[in-house]
């Protein structure tokens, strides 16, 4: 599928309140310069141009244009200090017990380890370029289809790591391309201030290559994990785009069908 295509079955089979965001790195100033996107006129957090981007916004940004140097370290636009690395940033903020926890949260944040020049923060499929990570903004029942659109070829969506801090640089981006994995994040007090996402709203990121994976579970499991209500929906939106037939969808079918028992209770150690 294009990414065109990825985006409208996203669509059609989750209905996000938001778009789903490309980010690409763009290594070099000849890549920077190539890209299909304008660059914002004033400085501002790579989260903001996240939100932007899930509105309908394509925007490419270098170092100068970043507001928040957390989010420009994580995605290896700047190099990050020895206060960061060693902890000390982080306990003179007051957030954590301890120089030790300090410590701690420092060793495991994964930034990128390259050097890039800017990054494009665009809507996937807006400019038909493959992107490097792709953000997810939704909801807690979005977050559970994800994970089991991922674990119908998977399993489990293992090794999830979230601190609610540095959540769309870091836990959404730079996390997810350098261990090659899905990751969600409760978002941060930061991003929360900044983005202005709604407090029911979520992150998930992942590398471009599991999207296909995970629209496959999408599709496969519509049939055994949705309710009728939300197959009928599921329907309607592939109709309003051109996609009914595509998508064989079964009513009054779960994988849980028969599995609860109703009536009066039974006996101890006999469930009739």
């Amino acid at each position: 599928m294009t990414t065109y295509e990825e985006a409208l079955w996203l669509e059609v089979l989750l209905d996000l309140p938001r778009r789903p965001v490309g980010i690409h790195f763009l290594m070099t100033k000849e890549d920077y310069d190539a890209f299909p996107a304008e660059a914002p006129q004033n400085r501002m957090s790579y989260c903001t141009m996240v939100r932007k981007a899930s509105q309908g916004i394509a925007q490419k940004a270098h170092l100068g244009h970043m507001a928040c140097i957390g989010g420009a370290t994580a995605l290896g636009l700047v190099e990050p200090t020895e206060e960061m690395k060693d902890g000390t940033r982080r306990f003179k903020q007051g957030a954590y017990l301890d120089l030790v926890v300090c410590r701690k949260m420092s060793k495991n944040m994964v930034y990128c380890s390259h050097k890039a020049y800017g990054l494009g923060i665009v809507p996937l499929g807006s400019c038909g370029l493959k992107p490097d990570v792709v953000i997810l903004i939704c909801n807690p029942f979005h977050a559970m289809r994800i994970a089991q659109g991922y674990a119908y070829r998977n399993g489990h969506v293992s090794d999830i790591c979230f601190s609610g801090m540095q959540a769309v640089c870091q836990e959404c981006t730079s996390r997810p391309f350098e261990t090659d994995a899905v990751n969600i994040s409760m978002m941060c007090s930061g991003t929360r201030m900044l983005a202005g996402w709604k407090k029911d709203e979520l992150g998930i990121g992942m590398p471009y290559h599991l999207l296909e994976q995970v629209l496959e579970g999408l599709k496969a499991t519509v049939n055994p994990l949705e309710r009728n209500k939300e197959k009928e929906q599921i329907i309607s939106r592939m109709e309003q785009r051109g996609l009914l037939g595509q998508l064989h969808i079964i009513m009054n079918k779960n994988y849980d069908d028969d599995c609860y028992i109703g009536g009066p209770a039974g006996k101890p150690g006999k469930n009739e």
